[in-house]
């Protein structure tokens, strides 16, 4: 069967798969594989070759008795659905070079230019489930990512970074998306659709970042990894129900004289007692002696326009803090930090410091990644992080509870609605 002619940015092909059948199906033009499906160890595997890139994206799923496929290429995500059930997605770059191409192998394949529409968009609550202690997403090659806690108006909500390939999705540039869940309990949760996705191929990775609430709105603050390797800038999204969040489009850059801007990341903004507006972000600061790593700061009133101020932080070593935290909770102010993998946290009876470093102030242990916090009614610090499994990034999401002692340092035990 020959494909129609021209260049599809958006196309389906579903097929059935045959009991024993190992070459399922190819698309071939100028004598190159574009699309081969095939059998390989009791799963379906898809290569799909993109203009963007020399490797094929690689799409895989369990294959059962009697299987209808489809694989769906939506231009900024190729989709492989297995008797109508997503089983692997993956983030191309380019287009499919498969117009006028051949077929070979199956006859009875289906090509069409028309896709369906995104499944779940416009929903609230895709499933509900008890106990989220060591939650990873659903699906093949999951992972929960950089845990991102907030609380408001008695829920928890946790977004976190969607990761499927341990971060070789998109061919390394990770495809990160803000998934959510959500508590008014700590014991039942509900998983809302993705909260800020992917939807450009430009858009490597939407990297970590931080929710604040304002004015009726709830506002989604992150970096966004470039695919053409430009600087990151930090961007919004907003949203009126913390669920349905749409996308600015707006944009700003650190100062570039004073900062390694296309560093900048992971932006943590929270409002202070009187009102003002602060954003803490991941960079480095040019000095004398060097880049040092810092937490470059900006203010607002509106969360729209910022201005420049003093840093939070300036360390003594290059290595950058990463996915900052602050938050107050009975008495005392937290700043929190990871470098090399471990997060510290830091206090202070006022909002800026000075910063004291208690003892012992590693958040949990060395293996817990890149934690966060949302107190809990105002009541209750619960932090959520990765604990690290030695094979890669993320994994589950663990949660522990922070308990203040008298000269207002922490230690940590479980969470007793999730034990």
């Amino acid at each position: 069967m020959k494909l129609p002619e021209g260049i599809f940015e958006k196309w389906m092909l579903s097929f059935d798969i045959r009991k024993g059948e190992k070459d399922i199906l190819r698309i071939v033009k100028n004598g190159t594989n574009q699309v081969n499906i095939y059998e390989e160890k009791g799963e379906i595997r898809a290569e799909i070759i993109f203009s963007g890139r020399g490797e094929p994206i690689l799409l895989a799923a369990a294959l059962g008795e009697n299987t209808r496929a489809s694989i769906i290429c939506r231009h900024y995500r190729v989709e492989l659905w297995v008797n109508e059930e997503l089983a692997d997605e993956d983030w191309p770059i380019g287009t499919a070079d498969i117009g006028g191409g051949e077929t070979e192998g199956q006859e009875d394949i289906i090509f069409s230019s028309e896709i369906p529409q995104e499944e779940n968009e416009n929903e609230d609550v895709l499933r509900t489930f008890n106990g989220a202690q060591d939650f990873r997403p659903e699906g093949r090659n999951t992972r929960a990512g950089d845990c991102m806690p907030f609380y408001h108006d008695g829920t928890y909500h946790l977004f976190y970074l969607f990761d499927r390939r341990a971060h070789k999705s998109k061919w390394g540039l990770g495809a990160h998306q803000w998934a959510h869940i959500s508590s008014k309990d700590l014991i039942t949760w509900e998983e809302h659709p993705m909260a800020v996705s992917v939807d450009s191929q430009k858009e490597g990775s939407i990297c970590t970042g931080s929710v604040v609430y304002c004015g009726g709105l709830y506002y989604a603050f992150y970096a966004v990894r470039m695919c053409d390797g430009t600087p990151a800038a930090i961007e919004w999204a907003v949203s009126k129900d913390c669920i349905h969040f749409e996308k600015t489009h707006r944009r700003f850059e650190l100062n570039k004289e004073k900062y390694n801007a296309a560093a900048a990341r992971d932006p943590k903004v929270f409002k202070d007692s009187n009102g003002l507006f602060h954003m803490m972000v991941t960079t480095s600061l040019y000095t004398k002696d060097g880049e040092k790593g810092c937490l470059a700061h900006m203010t607002s009133s509106d969360l729209e326009k910022w201005e420049e101020a003093e840093p939070v932080a300036v360390l003594d070593i290059a290595d950058q803090p990463e996915c900052s935290d602050w938050f107050y909770f009975n008495g005392y102010y937290y700043l929190v930090y990871s470098n090399f993998g471990t997060a510290h946290y830091f206090i202070s009876k006022d909002q800026f410091g000075p910063w004291e470093k208690p003892e012992n102030n590693v958040v949990v242990k060395k293996s817990y990644r890149v934690p966060k916090c949302a107190v809990w009614k105002d009541e209750r610090a619960i932090f959520a992080g990765t604990p690290d499994n030695g094979t890669g990034f993320g994994g589950v999401v663990h949660f522990y509870e922070a308990k203040q002692n008298p000269d207002g340092s922490l230690y940590f035990t479980d969470v007793p609605e999730m034990s």
